[in-house]
């Protein structure tokens, strides 16, 4: 169904091309969030609120609108980076950010994911943390494995610079696993607060 949305198939009527409209327009403004987060976000290294909000579009939402915010927010992140730009690392981190839009679109389809609008719990909000972990830690293995074979032609020494001399892995994932636990359970009510407004 959100194939058919996104690609605007001609059998599709007005209603549909509505919510197509109603779509983009979600999707544009969590990328919006997404930079805007990660620009205010430039001095703390490692700490994004991207991956949150590109995971909990994930769960509400499902895949395909996840990947197109992860995939809209590095393109312009990426691309207008006061860090440089590199597009064998841009294409990395685009992929590699759809494991959380992956890992939320299955989280959506557990008893967490589907009780998106109820009141936040210990238990919910840890099992939310631990998939973030779990999450940043592959995107962590992935994009550094990569960050190795460019730099240094080996992804033994990538993984081995991941947290030494400074430990930047471990910042992504407690960082994430923090965000996950506290924000994924407030920004599921808001997100889902835009579901009835996509099918009017």
């Amino acid at each position: 169904m959100w194939l058919q949305i996104m690609t605007g198939s001609s059998s599709l009527g007005d209603p549909h091309r509505v919510k197509k409209t109603k779509l983009i327009a979600l999707i544009t403004s969590l990328s919006a969030l997404c930079v805007g987060t990660n620009y205010a976000m430039i001095p703390l290294s490692n700490v994004k609120l991207m991956d949150t909000i590109v995971f909990t579009t994930g769960v509400v939402f499902g895949f395909v609108p996840g990947t197109l915010v992860a995939t809209l927010s590095w393109l312009i992140y990426g691309t207008l980076n006061p860090l440089g730009f590199s597009a064998p690392v841009l294409a990395t981190v685009i992929l590699s950010e759809t494991i959380y839009s992956f890992g939320g679109h299955l989280m959506g389809k557990t008893l967490y994911g589907r009780k998106a609008g109820s009141n936040v719990s210990m238990n919910r909000s840890l099992v939310f943390g631990a998939v973030g972990l779990f999450c940043t830690f592959a995107y962590d293995l992935l994009t550094n494995a990569v960050s190795g074979l460019l730099a240094y032609n080996s992804i033994w020494v990538g993984w081995a610079t991941m947290n030494f001399p400074i430990p930047l892995g471990i910042i992504h994932e407690v960082s994430n696993f923090l965000f996950f636990s506290t924000a994924i359970p407030i920004l599921l009510k808001v997100m889902t607060k835009a579901v009835p407004a996509l099918d009017t």
